[in-house]
């Protein structure tokens, strides 16, 4: 884990409390921003901060509001309709799977998402401030810490834009109450800023070219990479339609990534052991495919993620043998839809086998020595940790956001746009998923098809498939031959009687963070 020096809840509150000299006292616990960032140590340990998981992407990932609840990719997977939380304890996540959400009836849940990114949206801009007028630092370390706080600021907005839509563009710390109160910006303004940063961090940021694990769990130019290209991408479709120039960037990108002589490479299958059992083994999860990953340590933070991967049926003593659930509660807070398990081949595509991304039945050996099951509904099997279940109670299993797995087929989604043949980037991802791999079609329309069908076979679980809904307008229809097609996100059913609407695009805006700022308003239908 990344250890922290000092305690910096200065970050996010200190200042907004130096406008007036109430107290000449210095104060004792916390060291004022003035008097920090004087050795590359306090700025590092600065910037470890925005990994912490209270805040940002890292919050919206990998926290955990209840058990029942699940993170908050969980909710946006259950209200695309391709997973399921059937035991949601927050009304506000039944109410998104269910499109009935509005300001007042989620408003604490959505603030909640609103606040923690834009506490990060705060340290970050305190760390860049202070390290850009910073001299004691020399430039070359100074530059990796800046592009760690550039890079999180662009994150966080990414999130809040594709969420909102048009949000609050803060790019400056406060130093006082007056102008705290900030309009919302148009979404191309905060795009913008989100490439701004990125760029920079890409080209100034002096990021080591590796994968993440390669570089002590902290973000690298590949990190960056992947998130530009998908942003780029994004600016390509809906909203902005910003169309071919776009493709072009993305399909850029992401292929300097591809061609990096940095270390990055797919798991592959090898000695028995599958490419997808990989993605689910603690002991690969530094592995040269991971870009971006929210990291766990059971000595300090654990991940509970394990506990969604028995149903909450399973018994705690296992019948006829020495196993026990070591956890109080196993829950089924994500569990596949008919649909997300419908878009796979169970026979010829590797990542429907049983004990790859999905379980139906734990097998093991009775006290007599012979083999029993357990079955079930089917749940993740790409979080299950034995050692953790029936040991510990404890689990370090990091939670994958992206990996090389997404530069690919960014790639090839841009080549197609571009009427490019998309075959050297979807083939390895095709290659690896299948026994016999499928032919990709020559007509664009199918293509597109099959690249994005790809990418919610592929990506599931890692939090994609609202998003790639949102940026293309597109909603996924399965025939009996498992054949993905698309048609219109807006009017088509969510698969459990409510059809998507215009105001379903984005969330509403939090009613707290209205009156606390005035100056905001309303998404439209709500």
């Amino acid at each position: 884990m990344k250890y922290l020096i000092i305690g910096l809840l200065f970050l996010s509150i200190a200042s907004y409390s130096s406008c007036n000299k109430f107290l000449e006292e210095k104060p004792k616990s916390n060291i004022p921003v003035g008097e920090y960032f004087n050795t590359l140590e306090e700025a590092q340990s600065a910037v470890n901060y925005l990994y912490n998981h209270g805040t940002g992407i890292e919050n919206f990932y990998g926290q955990h509001g209840t058990l029942y609840d699940g993170t908050n990719t969980f909710t946006l997977d259950a209200m695309s309709g391709l997973s399921n939380n059937p035991v949601a304890q927050d009304p506000s996540i039944r109410n998104f799977a269910s499109l009935t959400q509005n300001a007042s009836n989620s408003d604490s849940y959505l603030d909640d998402i609103w606040s923690s990114f834009y506490r990060n949206v705060a340290n970050a801009n305190t760390i860049i401030v202070n390290l850009e007028k910073n001299k004691d630092i020399d430039t070359k370390d100074k530059a990796p810490l800046i592009a760690t706080a550039k890079f999180f600021r662009a994150v966080d907005y990414y999130y809040l834009v594709r969420l909102f839509g048009a949000v609050p563009l803060i790019l400056k710390p406060y130093t006082s109450v007056e102008d705290i109160n900030t309009p919302r910006a148009s979404v191309d303004s905060v795009y913008n800023a989100i490439v701004d940063d990125l760029e920079w961090a890409l080209k100034h940021g002096n990021l080591p070219d590796k994968p993440m694990g390669a570089n002590n769990n902290k973000i690298t130019k590949g990190t960056v990479q992947v998130i530009l290209a998908e942003a780029y991408l994004t600016m390509a479709g809906y909203p902005l339609e910003k169309g071919k120039e776009y493709y072009k960037k993305a399909l850029t990108v992401a292929d300097k990534l591809l061609q990096s002589t940095g270390g990055y490479a797919l798991f592959n299958h090898s000695g028995g052991t599958t490419a997808f059992d990989k993605l689910r083994l603690t002991s690969f999860d530094q592995g040269d495919e991971y870009l971006f990953f929210v990291e766990y340590d059971p000595t300090i933070q654990s991940s509970s993620f394990t506990e969604y991967t028995l149903p909450n049926t399973f018994p705690s003593s296992v019948p006829k043998s020495n196993l026990e659930i070591q956890y109080t509660l196993v829950v089924q807070s994500w569990t596949p839809s008919d649909l997300l398990l419908n878009m796979y081949d169970s026979t010829n595509d590797i990542r429907r086998h049983e004990g790859q991304f999905y379980h139906s039945e734990f097998k093991y050996q009775t006290q007599e020595g012979t083999t029993a099951s357990i079955h079930f509904q089917e749940m993740p099997y790409r979080w299950f940790d034995s050692t953790a279940l029936f040991s510990t109670a404890t689990s370090g299993k990091y939670f994958a956001a992206y990996r090389l797995a997404d530069a690919y087929l960014i790639a090839a989604e841009a080549a197609n746009a571009l009427g490019q043949d998309p075959t050297p980037y979807l083939n390895p991802i095709l290659k690896r998923a299948y026994v016999d791999v499928p032919t990709i079609p020559t007509a664009p329309t199918e293509r597109r098809d099959m690249i994005l069908a790809e990418r919610y076979r592929e990506l599931a679980m890692e939090g994609h498939f609202w998003f790639d809904m949102l940026r293309t307008r597109l909603y996924p229809e399965v025939d009996e031959n498992h054949n993905v097609t698309f048609s219109s996100l807006i009017g088509h059913s969510n698969g459990r009687g409510q059809t998507f609407e215009k105001k379903d695009l984005l969330l509403p805006i939090p009613i707290t963070e209205m009156e606390r700022d005035p100056e905001l308003t309303q998404n439209p239908g709500y």
